[in-house]
């Protein structure tokens, strides 16, 4: 797990804030798979007996983990991807109000970004199971706060020293 205050800080006020909302919405997501896969390993190796009257799907589906985390992560998943759309739009929107020279390549890691965040969450839409949850935690802990953390110190940094040069507010 990321944490915030470890990042770097950047001129505009706005991008902090995103920045922090993405870390606390992976953090939470990180929080919840850990305890889907907990129960989903418990449930492997305590298997209950009444499950042997139960269809191979069901027994599937509880062994993988409750329905309301199962929802939670849905949302949390679909949180992460809509909150980072509107963090790119309003970057995006940004480079536009202030003619970055740099705006093109920018927005063109956002997209590759957006789609890369899209078959993760479609993962889970299609497969709850061990491995899934598995590779969403390792995106989830790892993999997207990197790349964050990354995005931050290259293209926000200088995007934001643009900005406030060029008599953006830090807002």
């Amino acid at each position: 797990m990321v944490d915030f205050g470890c990042t770097p800080q950047l001129d505009l006020e706005f991008m902090n804030r995103e920045h922090r909302k993405a870390f606390d919405d992976a953090n939470a997501l990180k929080i919840l798979l850990d305890k889907a896969l907990k129960c989903r390993l418990d449930n492997r190796l305590n298997p209950q007996p009444e499950k042997v009257l139960e269809s191979e799907v069901e027994v599937q589906i509880k062994a993988d983990l409750s329905e309301s985390d199962s929802v939670k992560i849905e949302r949390l998943l679909q949180r992460l991807l809509l909150d980072t759309v509107t963090h790119f739009e309003l970057e995006e929107q940004c480079m536009e109000e202030h003619c970055f020279p740099a705006r093109a390549e920018h927005c063109q890691e956002h997209q590759r970004v957006l789609q890369w965040m899209a078959q993760e969450h479609s993962l889970w839409i299609a497969d709850c199971s061990l491995s899934t949850i598995t590779h969403l935690s390792d995106y989830a802990a790892d993999k997207f706060p990197n790349w964050l953390v990354n995005h931050i110190v290259t293209m926000d940094t200088v995007l934001a020293s643009y900005v406030h040069r060029h008599g953006g507010r830090s807002h």
